[in-house]
C-alpha cells in the first residue's frame, strides 16, 4: 500500500481528493497542511475559502494531517522520509509568490525524498501556456512548476479537467467548492453571459475528477503524459441557460457582456448565494479574469490530451448534473 501524500487537502479541492481516495483505501493518505494560506482565490482553479489549517471534518478524519513548513525544503524533504511518501497529489492555491514557491519548494524536497517518485502538480483547470500570460499572469506560477518537473527525476503528470461543474448544482449537489455564482445562477433562473454565449466550455465535477485521479494512481507512471485531460461535457453558456430553462420550467433573465466591456473589466457579477465571503471588488476582478478566459477559449482544450484512463470512468454529463440538483425544486 503505497503513501500518498496531498499537499493543500483541507482545501475545496484537495479535500475532494482526500475523500476519494480514504472511501477506496487502496492507499495510506496523508495530508500536508500549513496554518496559513493567502486571502482568496479566483475561483476558476481549485477553490478553497478561508485558510489551510488542521480542522476536524468527516472527511479529513479519515487521514493523518502533518504540519508543514514550505519555507524549509530539508524539513520537507525529512517529512517526506518518516513517513516513506511514495506520491505527492498538490491542491495548493498557487495565487502569490509565496504559494507557487511552497509548491517549487514542494517538489525540490520530493527530488531530494529517494522514496517519492511522482508528483501531481497543483492546475485542475485549462492548459496554462505562456502566451496566456496577459491574460492571466498568475499562469507563471503553474509554468514554473511544470518547468521544475520537466528537470527533475520525478514521474509528474498534470490533470486538465476544465471548469468544476460544482457551481451549477449548488447548494444541492455535493461539493467541497466554495460557494459561488459563475455566469448562469439556476436558483435565480438569471444569467450574465461573456460574449456571445457560444464559446465552448470543457466541464467535469469535481468528484470525477477525483475519481480520474484515482485511477490514474493505478497505472504505470511511466505512462503518464505531461497532461492528463478529462472531460466529463463540453457545452457553452447559452447551452447551460438552455438546460437550466428546460429543468426549471422558466425562462432565465439573461445579460450578455460584449467582448469589449469584457476587456474593460465593466462586466456584470451575478448574483451570488449567502456565504459566498467575497467582496463585490473582488468579485468584479474574478468574473472579469474568468470571463476573459473563456473568450479567450481557453477551455476549449483539445480532445487530444484526453487521457483514456477517463474514457472507463462514468462521468456525469452536465443535463444530467444540473437535473439532479435543480430537478423539482421550486
Amino acid at each position: 500500500m503505497a503513501v500518498i501524500a496531498v499537499a493543500g487537502g483541507t482545501g475545496g479541492v484537495g479535500k475532494t481528493i482526500v475523500d476519494v481516495l480514504t472511501q477506496e483505501a487502496k492507499h495510506e493518505v496523508i495530508v500536508l497542511t500549513r496554518k496559513a494560506m493567502s486571502l482568496y482565490a479566483f475561483i476558476y482553479r481549485n477553490p478553497s475559502n478561508g485558510p489551510q489549517i488542521q480542522e476536524n471534518s468527516p472527511i479529513l478524519s479519515r487521514a493523518k494531517q502533518v504540519e508543514v513548513n514550505y519555507k524549509d525544503v530539508s524539513a520537507l524533504t525529512q517529512t517526506l522520509n518518516e513517513h516513506k511518501v511514495h506520491t505527492i497529489i498538490s491542491a495548493i492555491s498557487l495565487y502569490s509568490e509565496d504559494d507557487s514557491e511552497a509548491q517549487l519548494n514542494l517538489i525540490r524536497a520530493a527530488e531530494d525524498a529517494p522514496e517519492t517518485k511522482r508528483f501531481m502538480p497543483s492546475e485542475y483547470s485549462f492548459i496554462q501556456t505562456e502566451d496566456l500570460l496577459p491574460l492571466d499572469p498568475s499562469i507563471k506560477y503553474f509554468l514554473d512548476a511544470a518547468n521544475l518537473l520537466k528537470s527533475s527525476r520525478l514521474h509528474y503528470t498534470r490533470v486538465i479537467p476544465g471548469f468544476f461543474m460544482d457551481y451549477w448544482g449548488m447548494p444541492h449537489t455535493k461539493t467541497n467548492l466554495s460557494p459561488m455564482t459563475i455566469a448562469v445562477d439556476m436558483g435565480s433562473c438569471e444569467a450574465a453571459i461573456p460574449g456571445d454565449g457560444d464559446d465552448g466550455i470543457a466541464m467535469t465535477y469535481s468528484y470525477d475528477m477525483a475519481r480520474f485521479i484515482a485511477r490514474l494512481l493505478e497505472t504505470d507512471a511511466e505512462g503518464w503524459g505531461e497532461f492528463s485531460g478529462v472531460v466529463g461535457d463540453r457545452v457553452t453558456y447559452n447551452r447551460l441557460v438552455g438546460i437550466g430553462e428546460k429543468i426549471r420550467g422558466r425562462k432565465f433573465k439573461v445579460v450578455y457582456d460584449s467582448a469589449d466591456k469584457v476587456k474593460q473589466g465593466a462586466v456584470t457579477v451575478p448574483r451570488q448565494p449567502v456565504g459566498n465571503g467575497y467582496s463585490q471588488e473582488d468579485m468584479v476582478e474574478a468574473t472579469a479574469l474568468m470571463d476573459r478566459l473563456v473568450i479567450g477559449k481557453v477551455f476549449e482544450f483539445p480532445a487530444a490530451i484526453q487521457s483514456k484512463e477517463g474514457e472507463v470512468l462514468d462521468l456525469v454529463k452536465v443535463e444530467q448534473f444540473v437535473r439532479e440538483a435543480w430537478d423539482g425544486r421550486a
